[in-house]
C-alpha cells in the first residue's frame, strides 16, 4: 500500500526486513507419531521464531566451534505463482519495475557477509572459518522472493522530479537457511521465514531502506548466534 504526492518519486531500492515470529513459549521438537518429519529426517520446530524450522534431532551442538558461512545469495526469484504488483506506466512510467539490479542485489549479499563479521567476531564462542572441516558448522542462507512495496528508485519516470513517496511497508522477502555438518555434510537443520516491514507509514527512500537492511540483518544474525549458543548450553536444537 502506497500513497504518491505530487510528481512523486518512489524509491526503494533496497527494504526494510524484520524477522517474523513472537512467540514467547520455548522452541521444542514434536513428538510422538504426528511430528511432521522431511525426507532427510529433520523434525519440525514448534514456536520457532522463523516461519518454518526443521532440526535433526540428537545432534550435539556443543562440538561446533567453527562456521562456515558460504557466501548468501540475494536473487529476484519468485514463486510460479507470484504476481508482482501492477505498474501504473502513466504515473510509473514505462520503464518501472519491482525487481532490484543485480547491483542491489550484490550489495545485499556482501552487506550480509560484513554483518556476519560483526556479530560473530573474537568476542564470540565461535570462530569463523573459510572452509570445511572438523568441528566446523556450514551455514547456508539466501534471500530471495523480494517484494517490494514500490518500484526501484531509478526506473521512475519521476526520478529528477524531486517528488515523495510514502509507503505504509517497504516490503518483504523471504530467508532460507541451511546447517550442514563441515565433514559428513549432513544436513543438520532448515529454516524458511518470510522478513517484513515495519507497518508504519513513512517517506520511501533509497537511505532509509538500506540503513534498515544492515539493522534487521544484525537482528537476524544475532538470533541465530544466541540459538546457537543456547544450543550448544543445554544440548538441544
Amino acid at each position: 500500500m502506497r500513497k504518491t504526492y505530487a510528481t512523486s518519486t518512489s524509491i526503494a531500492g533496497l527494504l526494510l526486513l524484520t524477522i517474523v515470529g513472537c512467540s514467547s513459549a520455548p522452541a521444542t521438537l514434536q513428538q510422538g507419531p504426528d511430528a511432521e518429519i522431511t525426507k532427510d529426517g529433520l523434525v519440525k520446530v514448534d514456536n520457532s521464531k522463523l516461519e518454518l524450522s526443521y532440526v535433526k534431532p540428537g545432534v550435539n551442538w556443543r562440538q561446533y566451534t567453527k562456521l562456515y558461512f558460504v557466501p548468501t545469495k540475494v536473487t529476484n526469484d519468485h514463486p510460479a505463482d507470484y504476481r508482482a504488483p501492477r505498474i501504473d506506466r502513466q504515473t510509473d512510467g514505462a520503464f518501472a519495475t519491482y525487481d532490484l539490479p543485480q547491483e542491489s542485489l550484490d550489495k545485499m549479499a556482501v552487506q550480509f557477509s560484513k554483518t556476519v563479521q560483526d556479530v560473530f567476531n573474537s568476542e564470540q564462542p565461535f570462530e569463523l572459518v573459510s572452509s570445511k572441516g572438523p568441528n566446523t558448522l556450514i551455514v547456508e542462507t539466501a534471500v530471495s522472493d523480494i517484494r517490494l512495496s514500490a518500484p526501484v528508485e531509478n526506473s521512475r519516470r519521476s526520478y529528477n522530479s524531486m517528488g515523495t513517496t510514502y509507503t505504509q511497508n517497504s516490503g518483504s522477502m523471504v530467508l532460507l537457511a541451511v546447517l550442514k555438518d563441515g565433514q559428513t555434510g549432513d544436513v543438520l537443520a532448515k529454516a524458511a521465514d518470510r522478513a517484513m516491514g515495519f507497518d508504519q507509514w513513512r517517506q520511501n527512500t533509497k537511505v532509509f531502506n538500506w540503513g534498515d537492511v544492515k539493522t534487521v540483518y544484525r537482528r537476524w544474525v544475532t538470533d541465530f548466534k544466541n540459538a546457537l549458543m543456547t544450543a550448544a548450553a543445554e544440548g538441544t536444537p
